[in-house]
């Protein structure tokens, strides 16, 4: 069981940061490039809820890619990939060491959201209420909408305090910290 204060940090870490690590699989090896995401949690909004017929609801990452970029095909064949997620570090030596910082790393299935899907608006929308600069890349053919489902959440609270929860329980923390 994963306490408030602990889900709290590992909500706000989540919310709190616009870039994650993406590890995939390029040519049978290991890849890890760099990603802007934005998240959302399902059960708000009945657009993205086809897929959660519970009312739990889920928290998906959502990210916009270009068919260019060595992830993206990679994603494409072999949709199985990890998230990392971390705390920035200290500027001065004043701050916790780095192996002390709390992060997330998050196994994850990638889904490429077709324009006509009807999520697809609303992914869209989470997506350039983060990154408005990003609005005129909507009109390039070669980029997508992909969504990142965790399947589980390895977090880090901080120094010998590890967990593993499940998707439920990280859509718990990402929920309670959203609503303040």
């Amino acid at each position: 069981m994963i306490d408030q204060a602990t889900s709290l940090l590992l909500g706000r870490l989540v919310l709190g940061r616009s870039v994650a690590s993406l590890a995939t699989l390029h040519d049978g090896r290991p890849f890890a490039s760099m990603i802007p995401y934005a998240v959302l949690i399902t059960g708000r909004d009945p657009a993205i809820d086809d897929g959660h017929p519970d009312d739990t609801g889920s928290v998906v990452f959502v990210s916009h890619v270009s068919r260019l970029s060595p992830h993206t095909r990679d994603m494409i064949a072999t949709p199985e990939v990890c998230l990392l997620v971390t705390a920035p570090e200290a500027v001065d030596a004043s701050g916790p060491p780095p192996q002390a910082l709390p992060r997330v790393s998050l196994p994850a299935v990638a889904t490429f959201v077709d324009p006509a899907h009807p999520a697809h608006d609303a992914l869209k929308q989470a997506y350039l209420d983060r990154f408005p600069h990003a609005a005129d890349w909507f009109q390039l053919g070669d980029f997508s909408i992909v969504v990142f489902e965790p399947t589980s959440a390895r977090f880090i609270a901080g120094f010998a305090r590890a967990m593993t929860l499940s998707p439920k329980q990280l859509h718990a923390a990402v929920a309670a910290a959203a609503a303040g």
